[in-house]
């Protein structure tokens, strides 16, 4: 019967391994919901930037208005820098979704802090550039107005124009607005003085209320620079605001972070200045009805030098024992798999040693029974909101079989640093690990207010 056992428990124990083996082969996770709406998030935007590519290629995206005749290389250089932005941020996508789709297909794939780290990257480089082209943009449209501001008065031909060949083609472009945009002068008719051109002149049929009378003619009223310049930038906005929601909706995943930590600050604020305040009142309720005062203690064991080397040798060796992946039979032919012991030592990590007792018993401890408390003051953790507190722990040195032992105490051995020693007043958490385990190179200096 033991060798069934054994052979059972043999076979069980190869068909793990080759399960586990099976799955650290596996390169790709199971697909389920979350995966495959995760992958159409990304393979839409995929096909956004691949659309975008096409459309600023083919021309559509950037296609400009020519007000200007002689530098016609500064709106070429204008359209370059677009579309080098667009190509920026559409190819450094395509290789964050590509890089994103592998990790969320992969087994072991850290698809959430990539996710993080390529949203924050790529929406820095996309403001950086953005700024970059926008004010270039803006330097090479100021420079525009000031080339055909120089032209006045319009009745002479100015000095600080780069020459005169381009003098009249500046020139033979107002004419061109005005009679296309039935429109007078850069700023209003009075840049022409008396010599106001037959570009200027309204047609009889027009409507008089556009124009103004000059002399003995009626002439358009609107200057002609600033409809050449609304004109211009409503043809600009439409690729600005594409290129502005394509930030802002890369953007949104940090600014819905951000605006959820600052949401979660503010709560958890809100929420430790009433917990504060209600301990407080709760607290004094407790006093006033007759509740005695509770003060935390420790108690540490000091029996622990009682085993014989050979005993702690072996202790040693078992736990090491519990830390390997076979199959353990022990003399009573009960089995230990992988793991049980570690279990039960991460369920013992989290038993809190702090004991909240009555300070008469404290009293009576040390004065019936001979155990000698020792004091010391401790300050809560750092808040944000709420200033440290400062309040008195005990620690008390006890035999293990000791019947003075308070009934769901837990005692501490001091040379096992691996359980909570804490406990809460309120939104205020007490921490007291480093003076029932105090480091080596720290220890011989801890001074105990007795």
């Amino acid at each position: 019967m033991e060798n069934l056992n054994c052979e059972d428990m043999a076979a069980a124990a190869a068909a793990a391994a080759a399960e586990t083996d099976d799955k650290k082969k596996t390169f790709f996770r199971k697909p389920n919901s979350i995966l495959w709406t995760a992958t159409g998030l990304v393979v839409t935007y995929v096909v956004w930037c691949v659309l975008v590519i096409i459309l600023t290629a083919s021309g559509i995206f950037l296609n400009s208005l020519q007000f200007d005749c002689v530098n016609i290389k500064e709106e070429e250089s204008r359209l370059k820098n677009k579309a080098t932005l667009v190509y920026l941020w559409a190819g450094l996508s395509l290789l964050a979704c590509i890089v994103q789709l592998l990790e969320i297909w992969r087994r072991k794939g850290f698809y959430g802090k990539v996710f993080v780290v390529t949203i924050c990257v790529l929406t820095l480089v996309m403001i950086l550039s953005f700024v970059k082209c926008w004010n270039e943009e803006a330097q090479e449209i100021k420079m525009f107005e000031e080339r055909y501001l120089a032209l006045l008065p319009l009745t002479h031909t100015p000095g600080n124009t780069e020459s005169l060949t381009d003098t009249i083609c500046h020139k033979r472009n107002v004419y061109h607005w005005q009679a296309e945009f039935k429109c007078c002068g850069l700023k209003g008719y009075q840049d022409w003085k008396s010599s106001i051109p037959d570009s200027c002149l309204c047609a009889r049929e027009d409507n008089s209320s556009a124009c103004v009378e000059v002399g003995n003619s009626l002439v358009y009223e609107k200057p002609c620079l600033p409809i050449v310049l609304s004109l211009d930038e409503k043809h600009r906005s439409r690729f600005w605001a594409i290129m502005i929601i394509w930030v802002i909706l890369v953007g949104s995943f940090i600014a819905s972070a951000i605006v959820g930590a600052v949401i979660a600050l503010l709560v958890g604020c809100c929420w430790m200045i009433k917990e504060e305040h209600g301990y407080k009142l709760s607290y004094c309720i407790y006093r006033m009805r007759g509740g005695e005062e509770m003060v935390p203690v420790v108690f540490i064991t000091n029996n622990n030098n009682s085993q014989t080397e050979e005993e702690i040798r072996k202790n040693g060796e078992a736990k090491e024992s519990s830390r390997d992946g076979s199959v353990v039979l022990d003399m009573e032919g009960r089995i230990n798999a992988d793991g049980e012991g570690q279990e039960a030592e991460e369920e013992d990590r989290y038993d809190n040693t702090v004991t909240m007792i009555p300070r008469s018993l404290l009293k009576r401890l040390q004065e019936e029974h001979g155990l000698r408390p020792v004091r010391y003051r401790v300050r809560s953790s750092l808040s944000l909101v709420l200033s440290p507190v400062t309040r008195d722990f005990y620690t008390i040195m006890i035999q293990e079989v000791s019947p003075f032992l308070p009934s769901g105490a837990v005692l501490v051995d001091p040379n096992n640093p691996n359980k909570l020693c804490i406990w809460v007043e309120g939104p205020h958490l007490f921490d007291v690990s480093h003076i029932v385990w105090p480091r080596q190179e720290k220890s011989e200096g801890t001074q105990a207010l007795l």
